[in-house]
């Protein structure tokens, strides 16, 4: 069956919003980078809090579990090699399972870091990790049931590991169309397509995000 859309130009139409938004957070997330990547900065943890806060990630928590959660992700990121890559989907859900689990044995008790650790990894390597949130699995659950031969799911995969399977299934299949964007600068493809998907995603009717 052929697709009932034309993803590639979805893709051109909310590209140039995507960018529009992420280069007005572009100061924001470097800053958020820098911190987790720099184990001298004494005000790292502040700074992770912050954004990780930011993406309401943190609700329900408060602040001492906030800081125990920081600190789990810092941690985390610390005993990483510092030339680690996540070059293949396996390698991104191993360490999205890993950094899950840290967040689970800081926090003391259940609950799912789906979310919080696919923010924090991005931080981590900014350039491989696609951002869990409902709004871009809501579009993605919506383009799988549209796009024309699609792979089934691996049997077995997290909720993580089916958001990321069709994430980059997509993302490498249209990988010329998200390249055409122009990114004014912005240097993080990988979130291009991410808010491509978020607002496509969104909860709103009409163009109003285009």
């Amino acid at each position: 069956m052929k697709a009932m859309l034309n993803f590639d130009d979805l893709i051109g139409n909310f590209g140039p919003e995507a960018v529009r938004r992420l280069a007005s957070e572009a100061n924001w997330d470097d800053g958020a980078i820098g911190a987790m990547n720099s184990k001298t900065a004494e005000s790292r943890p502040q700074i992770l809090r912050s954004w990780l806060s930011s993406y309401a990630v943190f609700q329900g928590f408060d602040g001492s579990r906030r800081d125990a959660l920081a600190k789990a992700v810092l941690d985390w990121a610390d005993h990483q090699p510092e030339d680690s890559r996540l070059e293949t989907l396996d390698a991104l859900i191993r360490a999205h399972a890993d950094l899950m689990a840290a967040c689970s044995q800081a926090n003391g008790r259940g609950r799912d870091f789906t979310s919080l650790a696919s923010k924090a990894l991005w931080l981590r390597y900014p350039d491989a990790v696609p951002l869990y949130d409902r709004f871009a699995q809501d579009a993605l659950w919506l383009l799988s049931k549209l796009e024309s031969d699609l792979p089934s799911v691996p049997k077995g995969a997290t909720r993580y590991g089916a958001f990321a399977f069709f994430w980059r299934t997509l993302y490498d299949r249209y990988a010329p169309s998200i390249a055409a964007i122009d990114n004014n600068g912005y240097r993080y493809q990988v979130r291009i397509f991410d808010r491509i998907l978020w607002l496509i995603g969104e909860p709103v009717y009409g163009s109003s995000a285009i």
